[in-house]
């Protein structure tokens, strides 16, 4: 663990509230960065969010990070609904249960597992920043990972509303994995992809699944896009 990542964990008990945004007044761990505190942490992604996530919803929060979203449904939900969030990052798992905790959002379930096309264990980078882990053949940590499809299939979770994707250059993996209840049921989706293979296949896949959809940020100079889609009978 690097000398960053040691005194960012050492102060996981230290919370501080979010100064401005959707989730002012909410409680933040200190050392999660300043965009989560100042309230303005992917704003544009946000607006979208709050935009098309309708209270009541079940939501599936793929790749939740330390739970920015899944707070956020929570709080739109107001003990109506589900969130299901899933992070295979055990540091990010930490932080995730923490602003749960303190914020009083029981309605959200962690699951520490990464989402793709089968049930099996793979490695996982945690080397990169903690929003930037990812399923890596050279990866550090050995992680599970899940199929979505089978899951619902065999009423282990609820045909979901918004599926919010955001997996460092695991889109493809996820998509295939969600296929069946994408087609089936049609939710919303809030997709990052990373690089222009990984965009490329997911506005394919919106197409074949008759999605209108529109991209967040095409100027983005980071690499990743961000895509909101919803279902159109056409």
């Amino acid at each position: 663990m690097s000398i960053k990542h040691f005194f960012k964990n050492l102060l996981v008990n230290v919370t501080v509230p979010i100064r401005k945004g959707p989730l002012a007044g909410k409680r933040w761990i200190i050392s999660s960065g300043s965009n989560f505190l100042k309230g303005d942490f992917e704003p544009y992604k946000t607006a979208a969010f709050l935009e098309s996530y309708k209270k009541g919803m079940v939501f599936f929060d793929i790749g939740a990070h330390i739970g920015h979203f899944s707070l956020l449904a929570s709080d739109i939900n107001a003990g109506e609904g589900q969130i299901f969030s899933f992070e295979p990052r055990p540091s990010n798992q930490r932080f995730f249960k923490k602003h749960m905790e303190i914020n009083g959002a029981k309605d959200v379930t962690l699951f520490p597992f990464a989402v793709g096309q089968s049930n099996t264990k793979v490695r996982f980078n945690t080397h990169a920043g903690s929003a930037t882990g990812h399923v890596a053949n050279d990866g550090n940590i050995e992680v599970e990972l899940v199929h979505l499809d089978q899951w619902v299939a065999e009423n282990k979770l609820p045909m979901p509303d918004y599926l919010k994707i955001d997996v460092e250059g695991g889109e493809i993996e996820v998509l295939k994995g969600c296929s069946e209840m994408i087609s089936k049921y049609h939710p919303i989706l809030l997709v990052a992809t990373h690089g222009p293979e990984l965009h490329q296949f997911t506005c394919d896949f919106l197409d074949r699944n008759n999605y209108e959809y529109q991209i967040l940020n095409p100027d983005s100079i980071k690499g990743d896009t961000e895509i909101l889609a919803k279902w159109s009978e056409k």
